[in-house]
């Protein structure tokens, strides 16, 4: 089985090593044209060299409680930030705002067929109607909360790698993640992405904690596996990628586990754990779906066949088009429901694979538009911000970006060298999962910020060369 598992977990790496590789070649090939690619590539692979010559030189240890330096730092820098640059919300990011107010205020939810449409707003609304009903309608407190999210999700990241590469990878992890200029531009918007980035990262970090007690035969740890269903449908209710997480934690306990699969009485442990864990987060959904369709008066969408559609449309890369929008609203024009419009577009979405489709030209478009850059820290501020200073700021993400992005790269390849096996490798999984995904469904730069601190893990492991549970 231990062989088996090796074969598996090299498999699932090679394939996020070709991903990871396409992308690189993906930015080159853009960067032939517009240039601003090539010019935040060279210093990004010059500052992750000299990084990695650095740690290779000087072993620099971490100081006394790290965590807590760096999560100062983490908090310090985006509060700074989210001070002096200020942004009213546009767009999407004005439908969450708009949907907290109202509900902090008991009004009605405005535009609430797209919210049925979407109903995970609601779900990030919800948390910030709190802040609202505290502090007013003032979008200064959800940046604050931001900033708070962030930084707690700096912990997370130390105490994830310290316990799968080692104390200084996790020092290093942490100020990457305290520093990364999107992240930190991107706080000053009402958004979601620091919520569920926070509670994946929780995931993992007792996932890995309590799987390592289940193995020691502790029953607390058991039920606390299983309870993290409930954690699980938190993340699905504020972003529907929970699936994602599922699918990640099956393939791992069935390919990935090596000799422990021989282990019946461990499996039957297993089984009840998932089918707990599954029962909770299904019966913790039903719920909140109750509570959707009462507070928007009309049921709620389940499958985005919208988004499906969309991420079929070959002309706009896999991106938003108000034309796809428009054929959707025009069946709730019709008085269909929110789920009845999204099914509405299945024949529609074999209208446009019937049409023929050039996937190998579609999926590169998509896989640079999710992986390529990480610049809309930068790009979120030209409607208020100068031409030269948004252009600026993009240059910086992606120096950032592509600096982690090729230490990533050097992780993966010590993952895939290494025959060891570990629980961590859910962290791959993830971002593996989450890639392919967007391949299918509707693709923005956006949607990969929960993958970056993946990314930082998985390159300090690169930079280091340490390990302590290497995955």
């Amino acid at each position: 089985m231990e062989r088996a598992s090796v074969f598996f977990k090299r498999i699932m790496l090679g394939v996020l090593l070709a991903l990871l590789l396409l992308t690189l070649g993906l930015v080159l090939r853009e960067g032939l044209t517009a240039r601003s690619y090539l010019a935040a590539l060279i210093p990004g692979g010059a500052w992750c060299a000299c990084l990695y010559a650095l740690l290779r030189k000087y072993r620099l240890a971490p100081p006394k409680h790290a965590v807590i330096w760096a999560m100062l730092l983490c908090l310090v820098l985006n509060l700074a930030w989210v001070i002096a640059v200020r942004i009213e919300p546009f767009s999407d990011y004005a439908e969450y705002w708009d949907v907290a107010c109202a509900l902090a205020k008991g009004a009605p939810i405005p535009d609430a067929w797209y919210v049925a449409m979407y109903p995970h707003i609601l779900g990030t609304a919800t948390v910030l109607s709190g802040l609202v009903r505290v502090f007013g309608e003032s979008v200064f407190a959800v940046t604050v909360l931001n900033a708070v999210l962030t930084a707690l999700s700096c912990g997370l990241i130390w105490l994830l790698t310290e316990e799968l590469v080692s104390e200084r990878a996790a020092f290093l992890a942490a100020l990457l993640w305290a520093v990364a200029p999107c992240k930190l531009m991107l706080g000053s918007l009402v958004f979601s992405e620091p919520i569920y980035t926070f509670l994946i990262l929780l995931f993992f970090y007792l996932f890995l904690r309590l799987e390592k007690e289940l193995r020691a035969g502790s029953v607390p740890a058991a039920c606390g596996l299983a309870l993290l269903g409930l954690l699980l449908a938190a993340v699905n209710i504020v972003r529907p990628i929970a699936p994602i997480l599922l699918i990640a934690l099956t393939l791992l306990l069935v390919f990935l586990r090596g000799d422990e699969a021989k282990d019946l009485r461990l499996w039957a442990r297993w089984l009840l754990i998932l089918a707990v864990m599954l029962g909770l987060y299904r019966g913790a959904l039903l719920l909140w779906d109750g509570h959707v369709e009462r507070t928007l008066g009309q049921e709620a969408a389940s499958v985005p066949w919208y988004n499906i559609y969309v991420g079929l449309n070959e002309e706009t890369g896999g991106r938003y088009t108000d034309a796809d929008m428009d054929l959707l609203t025009a069946y709730l024009r019709q008085g269909q429901s929110a789920d009845e419009a999204q099914r509405s577009m299945i024949p529609h979405i074999r209208e446009r694979l019937a049409a023929g489709i050039d996937f190998r030209a579609l999926l590169s478009v998509k896989l640079f538009s999710f992986l390529g850059a990480d610049q809309l820290g930068g790009y979120t501020y030209r409607f208020t911000r100068p031409e030269r200073f948004v252009k600026l700021c993009m240059v910086i993400c992606n120096v950032f970006y592509y600096g982690v992005f090729l230490a990533g790269i050097l992780g993966v390849l010590r993952m895939i060298r290494s025959r060891a096996l570990s629980p961590g490798l859910l962290l791959p999984l993830y971002f593996l999962g989450l890639t392919l995904a967007h391949m299918l469904v509707e693709v923005a730069d956006r949607y990969h910020y929960s993958l970056i601190p993946v990314l930082i893990i998985i390159a300090v492991l690169g930079l280091t060369g340490e390990e302590r549970s290497l995955p």
